[in-house]
């Protein structure tokens, strides 16, 4: 019993969402009506970039490539710019989740090793705002807009360019940023770029593809979700341990109080009232992010919105990442290391990461609103 609790204190949102759909099946009566509440192919991508990532992690990939772009580099300055952007580039591929979970700790090494650790709080905030803005670019960036991506079928062409201005403008707010606030100290690096099982990351490659395939709506879903059980029955099932379930599920328990609501004609309505223009869709997604997380905030807020408003359901989500530190899931896996690493940062980890996030919140939205 005390190890159920500790799991599900760890994982709120998924305690908060199964709840909520608990409650939402007592005034709705559960019926054949529910398998159309289920969005398949969101989670069948989502079980599979999870796999992908989680072989991707295990051949030390990500720590190969860091460490092969910063061993040059003979100042501070220099090699947190390297590694924020390098977190910046991957995560448009490999989610902002997993991208995070490699490369802070290579930060947290890096820093430790070049008696640079003073740095390693600010690091960790662009880090964490870059691999945000990153991923927002693509689909396969993160969860909401895999799931959004899917919902209103959006061509990749047009999703694309509806995120770009805000991946754009990430891009210059975290490097300046990084240039001005990281002093150009002198440090020596004395590392070995680790071992790559090439076997390995070939075939998790192949993975990767296959679900980048059906994210681009080359392939069917299920033939997708297919092809990754067999793979990884035969050469990876080791790696089903690793899967989030918890994050499927959440999404499976949202998506039935999400479906439950829309069958409520006085809520459906009430809200959808609030949702009747491109600019209420846009800061309602920026807000309701701050307080439920934007993964949540998405799939609840796409139930009432109309299709000709995702671009700015899109984009409110994506730039509701940053302010809170619930703002964005990811944003939830660097706070835990600075709470096990640098404990006494806390309270300046998040004075600094809201006073950044709102400056940057602001920015992005002023420009983006602009070229609406």
């Amino acid at each position: 019993m005390k190890n159920i609790l500790k799991y599900l204190y760890r994982d709120k949102v998924f305690v908060i969402a199964f709840v909520f759909a608990i409650i939402s099946m007592f005034i709705i009566t559960p019926s054949s009506q529910y398998l159309g509440y289920i969005n398949y192919k969101v989670l069948i991508i989502m079980f599979t970039l999870m796999i992908a990532v989680a072989g991707f992690y295990e051949t030390h990939f990500f720590d190969f490539v860091a460490t092969k772009l910063v061993i040059h580099f003979r100042s501070i300055k220099w090699i947190a710019l390297v590694i924020i952007l390098t977190t910046f580039f991957l995560a448009m591929l490999l989610t902002n989740d997993a991208v995070l979970l490699t490369l802070v700790p290579f930060t947290i090494f890096i820093t430790k090793h070049t008696k640079t650790e003073k740095y390693a709080v600010i690091i960790i905030i662009l880090q964490t705002i870059a691999a945000n803005m990153g991923s927002a670019l693509t689909p396969m960036g993160d969860p909401q807009n895999i799931y959004l991506y899917a919902y209103y079928d959006i061509p990749f062409q047009a999703f694309i360019m509806v995120t770009l201005p805000i991946t754009v403008m990430g891009f210059i707010l975290v490097s300046s940023t990084a240039l001005i606030k990281i002093p150009k100290i002198p440090c020596e690096l004395n590392i070995v770029a680790p071992t790559v099982n090439f076997k390995k990351l070939f075939l998790y490659s192949l993975i990767l593809v296959n679900a980048l395939l059906s994210v681009l709506r080359i392939v069917p879903e299920f033939y997708t979700l297919g092809v990754t059980i067999i793979l990884t029955l035969i050469y990876g099932i080791h790696l089903l341990k690793r899967v989030d379930y918890t994050l499927l599920l959440t999404f499976l328990s949202f998506f039935i109080f999400t479906g439950n609501l829309g069958q409520m004609d006085f809520i459906k309505n009430s809200i959808e009232g609030l949702l009747d223009s491109s600019i209420s869709v846009f800061f309602t997604g920026i807000i309701t992010s701050q307080f439920i997380s934007n993964v949540p905030a998405a799939v609840l807020l796409s139930t009432f919105t109309r299709h000709e408003f995702w671009p700015s359901l899109l984009q409110g989500v994506n730039i509701g990442a940053m302010g809170t530190i619930i703002g964005s899931l990811a944003s939830l896996i660097t706070f835990k290391y600075i709470l096990r690493e640098y404990p006494k940062e806390t309270k300046n980890y998040l004075i600094t990461y809201s006073i950044l996030s709102v400056i940057f919140i602001v920015i992005i939205s002023v420009v983006t609103l602009s070229i609406m």
